[in-house]
């Protein structure tokens, strides 16, 4: 690139025949294949840039280690039968010491011959920007180019561009993450960068609530959440939330455990999704309160399903009306039941219609009756 300009406009102005920049176009018949890879499938790229956002508090560390510690050992965290070659791991930080670190990710059950820490003493010089605010990678590059790791944690990433980079400001992040996207790549390890989150709700987007600019979020390629797990009684659960996936689809929520002696262990899926803690936020509601109704909604969808598809196979006809005076003698109060189930009982090949006020015989009277039409074959259904 030439060099830098105040304004890179003023040059089209000055010289409009004098390109400010080369521009390395590729035909796209001539592109190579290639193919998206993954330290651990669909959670962090191998090549790109990960975020991993929690409050203070919350245990973002405690996750860290404990992935560090499954790959260091050639696993996945809840797949220890998928055995892969142990992977290396850089950590980061500029909050805790080294024994701190050590000390998680032997509990946790790392291989720490795999794992090599720069603490929070040792990573106050370590800078990714000069002193205008651009992207300088020298010495990320040079701890890499010694510790050769998989999985590059920087924890979190604020405290490394430098109080010249105002992290809330589109145009001066996305040149850091674009930089640390390709170190990645030509380094051929992960990068996860650690973000905090503010108390703001989810609202319609649940990464709206980590801070810095939105480019951030937006220029990497997966993001998790950890979060408290207000699903249960246990104050030491906490759930890792996939909030974004630009390859693939998003991940089972992964819940984890962190005892009372430091010891972390993962427990298994969990049911919360990013659409729960948006749907929380936006109701003004805890996310304990939200997946209680949600399981109430589920168990309702379910009993519907169950009769409906009960009735299906009881008739003897291909189809048969059924009057809301009927289905609510089967605990089905009309419509609003049955409209969430509409989607199951289709996979079950089981179709309902809502006709306008049939005429159908009743009593010998003829009498105007709603209910639904129920099909037990998808090629039974009128047009």
């Amino acid at each position: 690139m030439n060099e830098l300009i105040e304004n890179p406009y003023q040059a089209f102005v000055d010289a409009p025949d004098t390109p400010v920049m080369n521009c390395p176009l590729k035909c796209a018949a001539n592109v190579e294949d290639d193919e998206v890879r993954y330290l651990w499938k669909p959670y962090i790229l191998r090549g790109d840039v990960t975020i991993l956002a929690a409050a203070g508090g919350t245990g973002k560390t405690f996750a860290l280690c404990g992935i560090a510690a499954e790959l260091s050992n050639g696993r996945y965290p809840l797949n220890p039968f998928e055995k892969f070659e142990p992977m290396r791991v850089l950590f980061i930080s500029a909050e805790d010491p080294d024994f701190i670190l050590r000390d998680r990710m032997r509990r946790a059950g790392a291989d720490l011959e795999k794992v090599f820490i720069m603490d929070a003493t040792d990573s106050m010089r370590l800078r990714l920007s000069d002193g205008q605010g651009n992207p300088r990678l020298h010495d990320l590059m040079a701890a890499i180019e010694a510790a050769k790791p998989d999985l590059v944690i920087l924890d979190p990433l604020h405290a490394f561009v430098g109080s010249t980079v105002k992290m809330t400001e589109q145009s001066a992040v996305r040149p850091f993450m674009q930089a640390l996207a390709n170190l990645a790549k030509n380094n051929d390890c992960a990068i996860v960068d650690v973000a905090h989150v503010n108390k703001r709700p989810a609202g319609s987007n649940a990464n709206d609530a980590i801070l810095g600019a939105t480019d951030v979020v937006n220029a990497a390629r997966s993001v998790l959440r950890v979060i408290f797990d207000e699903t249960g009684n246990d104050p030491n659960r906490r759930v890792l939330v996939h909030t974004k996936s630009n390859y693939a689809a998003m991940g089972q929520s992964v819940a984890f455990r962190i005892g009372d002696d430091g010891k972390l262990d993962w427990i298994g899926y969990s049911d919360v999704t990013r659409s729960d803690l948006e749907a929380a936020a936006r109701s003004n509601k805890a996310l304990s309160e939200h997946m209680t109704a949600k399981e109430a909604d589920r168990a309702a969808r379910s009993f519907v399903v169950e009769r409906l598809l009960a009735l299906s196979e009881e008739q003897t006809e291909p189809k048969r009306f059924y009057s809301y005076d009927t289905l609510r003698g089967m605990g089905i109060s009309g419509k609003a039941d049955i409209a969430p189930a509409l989607g199951e009982l289709k996979r079950k090949e089981v179709y309902v219609e809502f006709p306008n006020n049939p005429k159908l015989e009743h009593s010998g009277d003829k009498k105007t009756k709603r209910g639904i039409i129920l099909y037990r074959k998808a090629q039974t259904r009128s047009v």
